[in-house]
């Protein structure tokens, strides 16, 4: 936030079931969930008919069925170890009912972080991560596993930067890009590459959206 706010006007968010934001509404998963809410916000915010749209992993999954609804909204896209959806979701979901969050986040987030992770830092990613809610981890996992954005990237006609933590296992690298993306890799980076490599992350995202 810090990073860009001199810059643009930054607006972080918490997705339906995530942070502040109250669960979804008890139907079935969907990424429709999101991306109405995601609209539902822009529409409150007076005179943002528009914004660079920013999604890591799921965030990034959201961000790509925003565009392919509402692509006049998305000005330009960035997305940050992310996938195009169909994710099996049953051994997710057995951890989710059958354990705590704070044994949840002990087990996710070493996969989570590059082999070069301190200690420190892994240990900021567990507290981050115990204070997900079992009703957003799951509705988000099954969302997630019916989710298909193949083909919507494919004729973009607008910035797209898509970004991956060298080391990540759990979203590797797609193994075709959009042929207008800028692609960055980032080094000593897994999943969680914003926060294990904040400096660079920000620089890349700067560098791009300066532009815009």
């Amino acid at each position: 936030m810090e990073a860009f706010a001199s810059r643009f006007t930054v607006i972080a968010w918490d997705a339906p079931g995530f942070g502040r934001s109250s669960d979804p509404l008890p139907a079935t998963p969907s990424m429709t969930e999101y991306v109405d809410s995601l609209g539902d916000l822009l529409d409150d915010l007076i005179g943002l008919d528009s914004a660079i749209v920013l999604g890591h992993s799921l965030g990034g999954l959201i961000a790509q069925e925003f565009y392919r609804e509402y692509p006049r909204r998305v000005r330009a896209l960035i997305l940050a170890d992310t996938t195009r959806g169909g994710s099996d979701p049953y051994k997710r979901l057995r951890m989710i009912r059958t354990m705590t969050p704070d044994e949840l986040a002990r087990e996710r987030v070493p996969k989570l972080l590059s082999r070069n992770a301190s200690q420190e830092l892994i240990d900021e990613a567990i507290a981050i991560m115990s204070e997900v809610r079992r009703t957003g981890y799951e509705f988000a996992s099954l969302a997630m596993w019916k989710a298909d954005t193949t083909g919507v990237l494919d004729n973009i006609d607008i910035p797209l930067l898509m970004i991956w933590g060298a080391d990540d296992e759990i979203t590797p690298p797609w193994s075709e890009w959009p042929s207008k993306a800028r692609v960055e890799i980032i080094k000593d980076a897994g999943h969680l590459c914003y926060i294990e490599q904040p400096d660079i992350f920000n620089s890349i995202v700067m560098d791009f959206a300066k532009l815009i």
